[in-house]
């Protein structure tokens, strides 16, 4: 896919696959967050990692946002044509 250059074509594939890479590590630094909490270690890192979580969440849904309006773009470019 590197071998050719980038177009707005690909960035639909793109987003997806970033978004699913996002969910993934949302449900990673949960669970992190989870055994911090149950094992009785530092609050401060159960907390910063609830924080980390929910930062990868707002990103997993702008990437889901992104993906909606260009695949919107380029099926409404495609129907124009």
């Amino acid at each position: 896919m590197f071998n050719r250059r980038i177009t707005k074509k690909d960035y639909p594939d793109l987003l997806n696959e970033m978004g699913n890479d996002l969910e993934h590590t949302q449900v990673m630094v949960t669970r992190m967050q989870d055994w911090v909490t149950d094992t009785g270690l530092d609050q401060d890192l159960a907390q910063a990692l609830g924080s980390a979580a929910a930062a990868v969440k707002d990103a997993h849904d702008a990437a889901h946002h992104a993906w909606r309006r260009v695949s919107d773009e380029i099926e409404k470019e495609g129907r124009d044509r």
